[in-house]
């Protein structure tokens, strides 16, 4: 039998395999305790003990597992369990991979067609070019095509023929290739991709996507508080590397077409079994804020996987290798003409009132480390004796935050040309072929390869961050802390786009990079004074439980601050300064608080890129919002895992493809189908609940009460309403006794804030009352009368309300309770950053529009 190695855990299997898929459940533990050479003791007893199918485990031999390799799902081969296990003991699972003789394997390059010298982007004006006969059945085909039902499916025929109309249009970018690229062990590989200037060609078609681009380097400058000039990096055309590259070609006439990559694999059912490799393309010529959309990237491919069964024990040494080499020769194949027309004179865009002369460049690769290693052929191992894909920096010294830029030595092709002519890529932890991209001009693949902020921050590092805070609180405060812990949490009240965790955390590996994001947001408040509540008196005094319980709150309030930071659309100079000190409190806390209580020693590679290279990345490229990653998952949901539900399971990627097309080609015939604008009226008050003149006020609230249920918050504004109304009145000129005893009333139960946000004021919203908190926008005579934070002051909603005096217009009204700094103390009205507050027995009607927005106020 095949027993669990780790710690807790007495699951065992009868097979090796099933033993494989279990160690994925663990994937969200702090740290992992894994057995020495773990797939190799299953190997030998594979082997040796095939009649007994039994393994001996000793306890002793457990090392830990490194949490970096785990946190990444995009490869179900079976090696991937065992490639970067953290035991410093073991030789590096890379080092003695052979690139030279890689039996049955023979790449194929596909024949060079006719290349382009132009992409023509001009507005269609064909009446006669394929179209829909209306919108509204345009419309139709987008809703049918929103569900993506099968080819096979049974469906009325005017829906058949829609759905054959849209397959036989003939749309030239949006043609895919189906490119033999390798045969391995007798099995054949292809490359599925469309040459990339036609995905270029699909998004600059978008007219709104091309009058937003900027083609020129246009640097940024403020004048300072003293006076002096400072540089904004903002925008891609704002930083260093357009700066370079734009010095490269000269100027002038010419322009940068600067080209974006991102590359992540992602599983396509939810067991994990099967995944798919798609790599989409983006400009950097689009602004950040366009950019971030999802119509703003497109599909460029799907990179093939080689078949995990050649993955045995004879053939590991030469399938590693082997999936290197595939992944380059495709980005090879993909970009290669991104080469040819940078170093012949670039290319033509042609638009409806210009020709822009543009010259295509490699800017940026965006994924998470396997990629960054896939691209930069550096090892895959957090624990090789050079981990990080961007400098050179020993394993010893990865956690170390004290070491200056003079001290690093940064990957660049040329230094790492010249470490392979001298045969020492395994001393560097690189594999020993030529990468593809040190043909390139004016790219370093190493720093090309940016840190992204979902994968490093969201996905990483402050999963780090919770899962040691969890161990950090067992340890002082027992069982009984972390059930604290989670209590806490799922008391937290509900709030717009906020994720709840009714329930705690749970298993932390299922979460995701949003439901992260929402951690963030609660768990500072989780923490605060946790420890102090609920310490062993065996472990700690009270003075030790505060200074813990301090330290760990502090180590939250500095990973917020910096990771809000983070968020800004621009930086100058002094602000990126500051942002490099804010990662380096954060890093320091960070590492001083949770070394003694990990085995990992903190050294992982993602904290090393956030704190040496994240600042470096945005003087390059701009800011980080310009190379996050949030949109392209969104994509992974609508180009793959949703079209893979439909197909047959069958030769799956081109019915994929197909859906993908499909869908751009929707996209196509609605720029040129003539629709009407259709306005939707919107109202500021919504939902109805009743509706009353003051003369029946009472006769109504009583046969409310009767066949409804009121929340206390109801009942309070039904007690002051009416003391309420006559302050209101009392403001409005020209109002008789008559006119207020005819006053209709409508009582709403929501209301529409800036078009965007929705506050609620309603005894029960899915079995539970709601009664949102706001601020409210004081005027200048009124804020200087109370404590105001940014001239606002906050208040919990009690009702929401249509007031029609007659002879007067209807006014949309909300009766609240206001909020009141909890301290006069000017030293002390926030926390963490935020307002302190309380709840005071003082009701006011506002009028809705100086409501700002809804805010969250925790108990």
């Amino acid at each position: 039998m095949f027993n669990c190695p780790y710690q807790h855990c007495n699951r065992t299997f009868s097979h090796r395999a099933a033993l494989r898929e279990h160690a994925k459940s663990h994937k969200g533990q702090a740290y992992w305790e894994i057995l020495n050479d773990f797939n190799n003791n299953l190997d030998n007893s594979y082997n040796n003990n095939a009649d007994e199918h039994e393994v001996n485990i000793n306890m002793n031999d457990i090392e830990v597992f490194e949490m970096e390799t785990l946190e990444h799902d995009d490869d179900t081969d079976d090696d991937r369990f065992n490639e970067n296990t953290a035991d410093a003991d073991i030789v590096d699972a890379e080092e003695n991979l052979n690139f030279e003789h890689i039996p049955n394997y023979t790449l194929f390059t596909p024949e060079r067609t006719e290349q382009i010298t132009l992409i023509d982007v001009k507005t269609t004006l064909d009446q006669n070019s394929s179209r829909f006969p209306d919108a509204a059945y345009a419309e139709f085909m987008e809703i049918f095509q929103k569900h993506h039902l099968r080819e096979n499916v049974i469906l009325p025929r005017n829906t058949t023929q829609g759905r054959e109309f849209v397959n036989s249009i003939y749309v030239d970018y949006l043609l895919y290739h189906k490119i033999k690229v390798l045969e391995y062990n007798d099995e054949e590989y292809y490359l599925y991709h469309r040459p990339i200037f036609d995905a270029v060609k699909e998004l600059l078609s978008n007219p709104d996507i091309l009058k937003s681009c900027q083609w020129d380097f246009l640097p940024e400058y403020i004048i300072n508080k003293d006076g002096q000039r400072e540089r904004v990096y903002g925008e891609q055309w704002t930083g260093l590397w357009w700066e370079r590259a734009h010095n490269s070609i000269g100027g002038g006439l010419k322009k940068i077409l600067s080209i974006i990559l991102y590359s992540d694999a992602t599983t396509l059912d939810h067991l994990g079994k099967s995944s798919k490799h798609p790599v989409y393309l983006s400009l950097g010529n689009i602004p950040i804020w366009r950019r971030n959309k999802c119509d703003a990237k497109v599909l460029l491919g799907f990179l093939p996987k080689l078949n995990p069964l050649h993955n045995n024990k004879n053939n590991k040494k030469s399938f590693i290798p082997a999936k290197r080499m595939l992944y380059q020769h495709c980005f090879d194949i993909m970009t290669q003409p991104i080469y040819e027309k940078l170093e012949n004179n670039g290319l033509n865009i042609v638009t409806d009132n210009q020709i822009i002369w543009s010259f295509p460049f490699l800017s940026e690769f965006i994924g998470d480390l396997p990629e960054d290693a896939s691209l930069t052929l550096t090892y895959n191992s957090s624990r090789c004796k050079r981990p990080c894909h961007i400098c050179t920096i020993t394993i010893d010294e990865l956690n170390n935050t004290t070491l200056s830029q003079n001290e690093i030595e940064l990957r660049i092709p040329e230094n790492m040309q010249f470490i392979l002519n001298q045969n020492l890529s395994h001393e560097y932890s690189i594999h020993p072929i030529q990468n593809i991209f040190w043909k390139f001009r004016m790219l370093n693949i190493y720093s090309a390869t940016v840190p992204d902020r979902m994968h490093h921050c969201d996905l990483g590092l402050f999963n780090y961050q919770v899962n040691f805070a969890q161990d950090y609180i067992r340890i002082y405060c027992g069982q009984e802390g972390i059930d604290e812990f989670n209590q806490r949490l799922a008391t937290i009240p509900r709030f717009p786009e906020l994720k709840s965790f009714r329930h705690g955390l749970g298993n932390i590996a299922r979460f995701t990079a949003s439901e992260f994001r929402n951690m963030m947001k609660q768990l500072v408040f989780v923490v605060d004074g946790l420890i102090i509540a609920k310490y062993k008196p065996s472990c700690l005094n009270l003075h030790q439980a505060k200074q813990k319980d301090k330290k760990l709150v502090n180590l939250f309030v500095l990973w917020n601050k910096m990771y809000i930071f983070s968020r800004k659309d621009s930086f100058t100079d002094f602000e990126l300064n500051k942002f490099q000190e804010m990662i380096m409190n954060w890093a320091k806390e960070f590492i001083f608080l949770f070394m003694p209580i990990v085995n990992t020693e903190m050294k992982y590679p993602k904290l090393h890129n956030w704190y040496f290279y994240i600042v470096d990345a945005i003087r390059e490229y701009g800011a980080i919002n310009g190379f996050t990653t949030e949109s392209y998952e969104l994509l992974h949901k609508f180009c793959v895992k949703i079209p893979y539900r439909m197909t047959n399971r069958n030769n799956v990627t081109p019915q994929i493809i197909n859906m993908v097309r499909r869908d751009s080609i929707l996209n196509y015939l609605r720029k040129i189908t003539t629709s009407s604008t259709r306005k939707r009226q919107t109202l500021t008050l919504r939902n109805i609940e009743g509706s009353f003149t003051l003369s029946n006020f009472y006769e109504f609230v009583n046969t409310y009460k009767i066949t409804h249920h009121l929340a206390p918050e109801a009942e309070k504004a039904f007690d002051v309403l009416i003391n309420s109304l006559n302050e209101y009145f009392d403001l409005i000129e020209n109002v008789t006794n008559e006119d207020i005893e005819e006053t209709l009333i409508k009582w709403y139960t929501n209301a529409t804030i800036g078009q965007v946000d929705i506050i609620r004021a309603k005894s029960e919203y899915f079995g539970t009352p709601v009664f949102s908190d706001i601020a409210i926008n004081m005027n200048e005579e009124e804020a200087e009368d109370y404590n105001t934070f940014n001239g606002m002051c906050f208040a919990k909603l009690l009702m929401l309300f249509g007031l029609k005096i007659p002879g007067h217009e209807e006014q949309y009204l909300g009766l609240v309770q206001w909020y009141d700094f909890k301290n006069n103390n000017p030293h002390k009205l926030f926390k963490y950053d935020c307002p302190l507050v309380k709840i005071i027995p003082m009701y006011t009607i506002v009028s809705i529009d100086s409501i700002v927005e809804p805010v969250h106020v925790i108990p």
